[in-house]
């Protein structure tokens, strides 16, 4: 394992459950979500689900906006990969620049003032969906959706524990692979788009990849996250809850 991967058992503050099947975890997570939003009032329970590139995250924010829904209580989900920078900005460093990757991808003002600050204490819960179109290359006029009170709002993105961002979300989960793993699994997924397995591979390694290392070097998102969902195996994930002594800054 790489020197800068996330230790799966060493997190202080962390009990671990026993793995058991992948729905069963899901359930769990989902549980403890509603579990904080009954807390929430009048608000929306604004949760983030991070994690390395390929690690699985945006597959776990599908399922949990699904269980949740099903348990009785409203979730949405905004998919933050809608709140990029310009090309001009993105690309800035080089196309192939970690740097780049990490600190130029996201928006963070338009996804803080159109979403995460409306949907947070006092806001009016009133959000778009997405705010950028990549392949336009231009921003969007999104019309704004209303939260339900007391509903659970899923974020899915990497570098959501960064200093930027990371206070505005009030339920913090970090899904967590080793690099390889995830390496392996975005290689098969993103063959056909970067250009066949060796391209996949080498851009995994010189830009997503060594953007994650600065990401953890820089943010130590481990120290910030509520949960950790470990699916090195993704048919028997592990569900670390952090002791809400520990637990960040969430309030």
């Amino acid at each position: 394992m790489h020197r800068e991967d996330p230790p799966h058992e060493s997190a202080a503050g962390i009990s671990q459950r026993e793995p058991t099947a992948r729905s069963a975890r899901v359930d769990d997570l989902a549980k403890l979500l509603m579990a904080r939003a009954r807390h929430v009032g009048d608000g929306v329970l604004r949760v983030a689900v991070t994690g390395i590139t390929a690690s699985g995250k945006s597959t776990l924010a599908g399922e949990l906006v699904e269980r949740t829904v099903a348990l009785g209580t409203p979730c949405f989900r905004v998919a933050v990969d809608g709140f990029h920078n310009p090309r001009a900005v993105r690309y800035r460093r080089g196309r192939e620049s970690a740097e780049g990757y990490y600190r130029d991808a996201y928006d963070y003002g338009l996804l803080l003032e159109h979403v995460l600050r409306p949907l947070g204490p006092g806001g009016d819960r009133r959000y778009i969906e997405r705010g950028f179109d990549v392949e336009a290359d231009a921003r969007v006029e999104a019309p704004r959706l209303q939260a339900a009170r007391g509903s659970i709002g899923i974020f899915d993105a990497s570098f959501l524990l960064r200093p930027e961002v990371r206070d505005a979300f009030d339920y913090r989960v970090f899904v967590q692979t080793s690099f390889e793993e995830a390496e392996s699994r975005g290689v098969r997924r993103d063959a056909a788009a970067l250009g066949g397995e060796d391209e996949a591979r080498r851009l995994y390694r010189v830009r997503y990849h060594e953007a994650q290392r600065i990401y953890f070097r820089e943010a130590h998102p481990l120290e910030h996250a509520d949960v950790i969902f470990v699916i090195d195996d993704v048919a028997n994930p592990v569900l670390f809850v952090r002791q809400p002594e520990r637990a960040g800054s969430s309030p």
